[in-house]
């Protein structure tokens, strides 16, 4: 059932609040920090301070465990009151802004269009999942499940253990899930998840924008940046999920824009394009925007580690290239606005591991402590590089999925982009500029050797396609750093000339993305209108004192009006539809009954455990609103450490510690036992399947690729109902012929799929 409309009302105008709040606080603090930013560039600013004023109050309410509706309501709308009161009261008084160079009224439209057709093409698949529910591997693994449990504790405290990987997800920063997680307790139900993600692409677009705008190029810059942003595997994995990706681009774009407009006051006439050297003796940054940077920057940090390479190789070129006697004021003020807008989940981990911000690595000779996992890997974790020499497999994998990950056009896209970072990193008079192109470039060579980059049994990536996501922070930077290059800008005709080689790029790249879907329509117009059309338009409008503050709070409050109006319809269809067609989780496999049967109960303890298809699609077992506690059932071990229960008295002890109200398991922990880890295979459900404490309530005997339970737990299991290891090993024997069953069938299928091919052939 879907929340009441009252508690609808209530987080509409909890949401409202908090974001007017919020939005006067970053207002006013950016007129403090960078009087002189104004247009888009001061608008992107205000969004970067707002985010980042939400993040820290919800950081520090989850950190006192008190991340309910009230505190989120009271503490942040205080938060945000307090900012625009600081700002207000040290803010200069209003003429240093300064303009942006004018662009022609064709390039913004078309600018205005690119941006239009890519919120659109994100709109399908966000309003799909509020129809059928968010099924990404990474949404229901891990992003959702951290985001839910947020909610149900009210707190960022504990870890929450999701599987006995060695990837240690819970370990992985979480800002975005926060966000997610104190949605959900506004609402009392997770349907504003799908449509998240939409917010940070309004406002990656804009930072394309802006990377380009001291430079009069900025329409080239967004079209440059959608090429990446609307490309096949940003479609595939980013609208309508949890995953992360596109929270972290959108704030490591904007970190480049308020590194190179920083210039910006040193233009040579108010309104018109920056020179690439500054003037002699001038420092390299001013103080502000080296401030709204490294708020960006740290923002980036705490969505994915993957942005760490980019924002890091930044930082330190700035500090290299500040100049003598200018490194270290770059230092601490860099250093501090990332670490209090990025430090908390790395801060988190090391207190939770004894000293390790990073645990997925020693740090070398620190030998910094690392949970000790278990060597299991969703797939079997090799890189690119492992393929440097196999044109085997750049000829039926790498190509093929580059072309599905960026589009027909893939080669030019990269050489283009390989080719702008390394002309300007050669030929640049500017230091900002190369120290990002180098950036990019790093993060591109460190792509190819990162694990799972190219995961999958050996000669088969079948991890490739979706793991290009780890490429795309340095592919969006090289990009918007092409029309910046010297001999694509200038002169204007030039710059025109590049403008529209890159639509026609990247118009020939979505022909090959679109999932539109007629019923969608409205409402990609609707959200196309409130988060591209309608900001543009009056944002043009105020820039050319065209429209009053009173009709830009009127259109505000018509469109925010209208989405309430609208939400409560679509929070409704969400309850009632998403989560119904189960298969959709596993095409077809998986604990399907399982799901259903989670998904009616609420309030309940779950204990999980299992092969991938219980770890991967645990989200399911959260129920419909997502209120039930699941935890996988799993050992806990120092430096925060999550490994399989290895016999059945560890698994009985495990299961009375959990206190659980159901469990939910796979017959064993391997989808196989000839595979890799066959030393891990543990037979969990002929471990507890006869004590007297548990009744059985589903069972899915022929579901692949194994069987899975469900069990109601009515008091504590006891050891003594454990197999004796002559049972265990009939049972093992049993999965063995079951196993070797299952090879034969397959085998005869295609042996007769290709005895009837033959024939076809002949005839």
């Amino acid at each position: 059932m879907a929340p009441s409309f009252g508690s609808y009302i209530a987080g509409s105008l909890a949401v409202i609040g908090i974001l007017a709040a919020l939005g006067l606080g970053g207002y006013w603090l950016r007129r403090w920090i960078v009087p002189e930013f104004s247009g888009a560039l001061a608008r992107l600013a205000d969004a970067v301070l707002a985010v980042a004023l939400l993040v820290i109050s919800l950081e520090i309410l989850g950190s006192l465990s008190i991340l309910d509706f009230g505190w989120i309501i009271i503490f942040t709308i205080a938060v945000g009151l307090g900012a625009a009161g600081l700002g207000y009261w040290q803010a200069p008084e209003r003429g240093e802004e300064i303009k942006a160079p004018a662009v022609t009224k064709w390039a913004f439209l078309l600018a205005v269009a690119v941006a239009s057709f890519t919120m659109a093409e994100w709109t399908f698949p966000s309003q799909l999942a509020l129809d059928q529910g968010m099924f990404g591997g990474d949404t229901t693994w891990y992003h959702m499940p951290f985001a839910a449990t947020m909610a149900q504790e009210h707190s960022t405290v504990h870890l929450h253990f999701t599987d006995p990987l060695r990837l240690a997800a819970w370990f992985y920063p979480q800002s975005s899930e926060l966000i997610n997680g104190a949605a959900i307790v506004l609402f009392k139900t997770d349907w504003l998840s799908p449509l998240i993600n939409l917010f940070w692409l309004a406002i990656a677009l804009l930072a394309c924008w802006c990377v380009g705008r001291p430079y009069k190029v900025g329409p080239a810059t967004l079209i440059a940046g959608a090429i990446i942003l609307d490309s096949g595997v940003m479609i595939e994995t980013q609208p309508g999920e949890a995953r992360n990706d596109i929270m972290g681009l959108a704030f490591l774009v904007a970190f480049a824009a308020f590194l190179i407009n920083a210039h910006q006051r040193r233009a040579p006439r108010e309104g018109t394009a920056v020179q690439d050297t500054p003037e002699r003796g001038a420092p390299l940054l001013d103080k502000g925007p080296l401030v709204m940077a490294g708020i960006a920057a740290g923002l980036a940090a705490s969505v994915k580690t993957t942005f760490l390479v980019p924002v890091a190789a930044i930082a330190i070129g700035v500090f290299l290239f500040s100049g003598k006697g200018r490194r270290w004021t770059t230092a601490w003020i860099l250093g501090l606005s990332m670490l209090a807008t990025g430090g908390y989940w790395y801060v988190r981990a090391a207190i939770k591991t004894g000293g390790n911000p990073i645990p997925i690595t020693k740090f070398g000779p620190l030998n910094l402590p690392v949970p000790d996992q278990m060597p299991l890997d969703p797939r079997p974790r090799f890189a690119v590089a492992h393929y440097l020499g196999d044109p085997t497999v750049y000829r039926y994998w790498f190509f093929p999925q580059l072309e599905n990950a960026l589009g027909p056009l893939w080669p030019l896209i990269l050489i283009m982009a390989v080719a702008a970072a390394v002309f300007i990193i050669w030929r640049s008079n500017n230091k900002i500029l190369r120290v990002i192109a180098a950036a990019a470039l790093l993060t591109a060579v460190v792509y190819v050797f990162t694990p799972l980059t190219a995961a999958g049994q050996e000669g088969s990536p079948t991890g490739f396609f979706t793991n290009t996501r780890y490429l795309i922070p340095g592919l969006i930077l090289a990009m918007v750093m092409l029309p910046l290059a010297r001999p694509l800008r200038a002169p204007d005709r030039r710059a025109w000339i590049t403008m529209w080689f890159l639509a026609a790029i990247y118009w020939v790249t979505v022909l090959t993305t679109p999932k539109w879907y007629t019923t969608y329509t409205f409402g990609a117009i609707f959200i196309t209108l409130a988060l591209v059309w309608v900001p543009a338009a009056l944002g043009v409008g105020r820039s050319r004192g065209a429209l009053s503050r009173r009709i830009v709070t009127v259109a505000g409050v018509v469109v925010v009006v209208a989405s309430v109006v609208l939400g409560r319809a679509q929070e409704t269809q969400f309850a009632e539809q998403h989560y119904t067609n189960t298969k959709l989780f596993l095409q077809e496999g998986g604990p399907q009954k399982a799901y259903s049967f989670a998904q009616k109960l609420q309030h309940q303890r779950i204990g999980i455990i299992g092969d991938s298809e219980i770890i991967f699609g645990q989200y399911g077992f959260f129920g419909n609103p997502p209120t039930n506690e699941v935890e996988y059932i799993g050992v806990p071990g120092p430096h925060g450490a999550y490994r399989l229960p290895t016999s059945c008295p560890q698994l009985m002890e495990r299961i009375n510690a959990g206190n659980y109200d159901y469990l939910i398991m796979s017959r064993d922990t391997e989808d196989s036992r000839d595979g890799e880890y066959g030393a891990y295979f543990y037979p969990v459900y002929a471990w507890v399947k006869d004590d007297p404490a548990l009744t059985k309530v589903i069972e899915e005997p022929d579901i692949v690729p194994q069987p899975d339970y469900v069990f109601k737990v009515n008091g504590k299991v006891s050891p003594s109902s454990c197999p004796t290891p002559q049972q265990e090993k009939e049972f093992e024997r049993s999965v063995e012929l079951e196993e070797e069953k299952k090879v034969e069938a397959e085998e005869r299928a295609s042996e007769k799929e290709r005895q009837e091919g033959a024939e076809e052939g002949v005839e």
